[in-house]
């Protein structure tokens, strides 16, 4: 049993231990097309195609020879009258389609020698027959009759065995003359015999048997996707088929599901828009250009060129397709050698060039905007180097060997490779473009096509997804390098600001109960919540039941706005996505499972970040978990010992993007990152482009939490662990996260008085960590209605209070020489940045007969005085066996809980 099977079958407790699944498709579009494209189908973008049927057998005309003769094609009709009885039925050709000369390795080996990195066969046409035993079509298959044989479990074991290739299925819903089709038909579609007892089990029966890892359907558009039970079909092969987590299907399920639902859309046959598109399309076409299937009688001007093969493919590439490029063997199971031709010149070219198509994503520019002809010059981008740019060159330049590009923007530090060639190009600026001179033509191994490969260009392009493009203004600062990135200065703004709000509110809020790892508890049966669910929900309470009631009724940004202002705190994060992976915000990639589509029909984030800016000067944060407890996108690479990152592409990136350039928080505190290392989470990609080129490179301050073994090692603050407070002073800046409520982060409906910590538990946790140089993340967790409850903001404010008074101790300080005092324990030092002279002495208790004495500072009698914060007046001091300070009475003082005395001249 895979894993994908097991992760559903446990799905009814890992919907988190109150049944159902966490994640499964159900059977509609709106959830089917939410599910991500399977990364291995971007990346390979060549494909080989195989029809293959009865049709091959009279091989004239094309695949469609019985449909056209039966309607009176002339031509069609006229073959048959020259060549075959009067008598002679379609099926009589059956026993003809022979396939002795099959040989699946040798096929392999072809398909692998092209360059392709999947094949679709024909495993039925509109035709009817079935190139596999199936027991729907008893007589009319291809073990029944004809080659007496399993024609699509002998490819699929061939291609498995023998290459990396994916294996693929083509299934027509349809076929011309099935009485139960044509019975359906007559029926209006009201009657659905012909999809019960024909198309699902064929399908069910190709899954399970041959576990394709593409379904490329056809035969749809006659009849509704609800006639075929396309939708039911599609949500069983995304959630509990063998082949869940890889498979891809096309557009092809119905009438008008052309281009609208699907892994990736064909549109129609040999689709090629020249532009691109936003969602992943393939262009399926024929080498043969008039037919699909085999035709005897077909010329050499019908097969088109290897020139014409490489442009198609430069096309459909750069506009973000893939090339399913079809062959039809003969009835005797050869690929004729003109089509083997055509598949090995393909490989040649891809060995040398295939850096420029495999794994690429399009680039800002599809073709060029002053190569002449513009067209002849296509563009791909490099996914992992955001600075390096393909330019496929259709035709060898004539003018003497130069070539002049207009849409790529070169720096003194770009340089121009010719892929096969081991030596860089020489270029020049030119009017309005680059001037890059071409080497001896008899001195390059591609025959065709010739890729450029151009590094370190100005307006390069990122996008980890393939769906947004980033134009650069300025050659990168920093590399995604932990070396370059660690050497970037940290914005002043972050160490002044000393203090900050953290708050986490999400579909954890709901049960407020235990903390917001309530759903993570549950699956692994931790008593107190198990029994917290038996006790208060239904048995078949999912996690996902709880978000309808995250209503938020009562949240209201702006008062949230006005609390943190007056709590004293300079920033704020707000937990953007828990690893719940519920998103507070209507992210792209969590679709229904989010703050709009579920529960508040609001974008929280957005309506914080606003009334923030509007009402405050405090800076806007966000927190981010990398994993999802429960995302099978995550299973799915973890169980890959993360070698495979479509959770990551698919998931974390494209979130992480859309967070940065919707709301451009200032702070991006990731977490969830333990489990993979950064490499995984592309991290050091992510943080590059935050530092260089987002809306926030300026500003914007990161943790360190971006993958295993990171904490406490790289990123602009360091965490090392949740609640961290070393009581020394630590040579990196740190930051100290803490939870007003001692157990929880997320707000807990049963939390005692005594899980609160007091305010002056809060504001010496404040002192002792800003002395040692960190800052203060103090937590909150509102409740479900929105609401920051009465302990809470009587905490806030309180701080504020505090901070009102004694802010100058804190707020732009610097940690003094001394941390905490060397004679009275509770005395913590800071220093004035501007004035290296005064320093703070944060005293915590109150002395004991109003005298302190203090053993750190030295002061000079002559010129040093000590001032209390909060109080008018110069108080009295001695350096007689050290200095003793006397302090005012203290009802004459405002702060109530510590105290900070200004020492000048120390």
């Amino acid at each position: 049993m895979n894993w994908w099977r097991k992760l559903f079958l446990i799905g009814t407790i890992v919907t988190l231990s109150v049944a159902g699944s966490y994640s499964q498709y159900t059977a509609s579009w709106e959830s089917l097309d939410t599910r991500p494209l399977p990364e291995w189908y971007d990346e390979a973008k060549f494909g080989i195609f195989i029809h293959w049927g009865v049709f091959s057998v009279p091989s004239f005309g094309s695949e469609w020879f019985w449909y056209s003769w039966k309607h009176n094609s002339a031509k069609f009709v006229e073959f048959m009258e020259n060549n075959y009885p009067p008598n002679f039925t379609y099926q009589d050709f059956a026993r003809d389609f022979t396939a002795e000369f099959f040989n699946p390795e040798d096929w392999a080996d072809i398909f692998q020698s092209s360059g392709a990195k999947y094949v679709v066969l024909t495993s039925k046409h509109c035709e009817g027959y079935t190139l596999w035993p199936s027991s729907t079509s008893f007589g009319w298959n291809a073990m029944d009759v004809g080659p007496k044989r399993d024609l699509v479990g002998d490819l699929a074991y061939a291609i498995r065995s023998k290459t990396d290739l994916k294996f693929g299925l083509y299934h027509s819903l349809y076929e011309w003359y099935n009485p139960l089709y044509l019975q359906d038909q007559a029926n209006n579609y009201t009657t659905q015999v012909f999809v019960n007892q024909k198309t699902m089990p064929e399908l069910y029966d190709l899954v399970e048997k041959y576990e394709p890892e593409v379904i490329w359907s056809d035969g749809e558009w006659e009849a509704s996707d609800d006639y075929w039970k396309s939708k039911e079909f599609i949500a069983w092969l995304y959630n509990e088929s063998p082949v869940s987590e890889t498979v891809v299907v096309n557009d092809r399920w119905g009438t008008d599901d052309l281009g609208k639902h699907g892994d990736f859309y064909t549109y129609s046959d040999r689709f090629n828009p020249g532009y691109l598109l936003e969602h992943k399309w393939e262009n399926c076409m024929t080498i043969d250009s008039p037919s699909w299937g085999f035709r005897r009688n077909a010329k050499l001007s019908d097969y088109l060129t290897m020139d014409t093969l490489i442009q198609t493919l430069a096309e459909t590439v750069s506009c973000g397709g893939n090339l399913l490029m079809n062959v039809g063997p003969s009835k005797e199971g050869i690929i004729m050698p003109i089509y083997e031709e055509r598949l090995r010149g393909m490989g040649n070219w891809l060995n040398i060039n295939g850096e420029a198509i495999y794994s690429s994503k399009p680039w800002t520019y599809q073709n060029d905007t002053l190569a002449s002809p513009k067209m002849n010059v296509w563009y791909t981008k490099n996914a992992t180097d955001q600075t390096t740019v393909y330019a496929i060159v259709l035709d060898w330049p004539t003018d003497n060997n130069s070539l002049t590009l207009g849409a790529p923007k070169f720096t003194v530090e770009t340089s121009v490779t010719l892929l096969g060639h081991d030596q860089s190009l020489v270029w020049k600026a030119a009017d309005n473009g680059i001037q890059i001179t071409f080497p001896n033509k008899a001195e390059v191994t591609s025959e065709w096509a010739w890729g450029l490969k151009l590094t370190n260009i100005q307006n390069y392009s990122y996008d980890n997804t393939g769906q947004h493009d980033f134009c650069l203004q300025e050659v990168m600062k920093y590399e995604p390098t932990w070396e370059s990135l660690d050497s970037r200065p940290l914005p002043q703004w972050y160490d002044d600001a000393k203090f900050g709000i953290f708050i986490h509110w999400g579909v954890f809020s709901v049960p407020s109960f235990g903390s917001e790892w309530l759903a993570f508890r549950l699956i692994f049966h931790s008593t107190n919540y198990v029994d917290f669910m038996k006790k208060n929900y239904p048995p078949n309470f999912t996690y996902q039941d709880f978000a309808r009631d995250f209503t938020a009724e009562f949240y209201d940004p702006e008062e949230w706005a006005e609390i943190f202002k007056n709590s004293g705190a300079k920033y704020v994060v707000l937990t953007s996505k828990h690893h719940e992976g519920y998103t507070l915000w209507p992210s792209e990639t969590a679709f229904s499972w989010n703050a709009m589509d579920v529960g508040p029909n609001r974008d929280l984030l957005g309506d914080l970040a606003k009334a923030i800016r509007a009402k405050t000067d405090i800076k806007f944060g966000l927190y981010h978990s990398l994993y999802e407890w429960f995302n099978p996108l995550y299973l799915y690479d973890k169980n890959n010992g993360f070698k495979t990152q479509l959770f990551v592409k698919q998931k974390t990136m494209p979130e992480l993007y859309e967070l940065v350039e919707k709301y451009k928080p200032e702070v991006i505190w990731s977490d969830g990152e333990w489990e993979a290392f950064d490499t995984y989470w592309t991290s050091k990609e992510f943080i590059a482009w935050l530092y260089n080129e987002s809306p926030v490179k300026d500003t914007v301050v990161v943790n360190d939490r971006w993958g295993t073994g990171d904490l406490g090692k790289h990123g602009d603050f360091y965490t090392y662990a949740d609640r961290y407070n070393p009581g020394v002073l630590k040579s990196h800046k740190w930051e100290n996260c803490m939870t007003i409520d001692k157990d929880s982060w997320g707000f807990r409906r049963n939390a005692k008085l005594s899980d609160y910590l007091t305010v002056k538990e809060l504001v010496t946790t404040l002192a002792e960590t800003v002395s040692c140089g960190g800052n203060l993340l103090m937590n909150v967790g509102p409740t479900k209605d929105g609401i920051i409850a009465p302990i809470y903001q009587e905490r806030l404010r309180e701080i504020g209070k505090w901070l009102s008074i004694n802010g100058e101790a804190i707020y732009s300080s610097r940690p003094w020489t001394h941390q905490n005092d060397t004679v009275t324990s509770g005395v913590w030092y800071t220093k004035k940045e501007e004035n290296e002279k005064i320093v703070y002495a944060i005293v915590l208790n109150w002395p004991p007969g109003g005298k302190l004495k203090l053993g750190a500072p030295q002061l000079l009698m002559n010129s040093s005085a000590i001032y209390m914060l909060g109080h008018n007046q110069d108080l009295q001091w001695t350096t007689s066996e050290g200095l003793k300070v006397q302090f005012p009475n203290k009802a004459d003082v405002t702060s109530q809980w510590a105290w900070v005395l200004k020492m000048t001249h120390v």
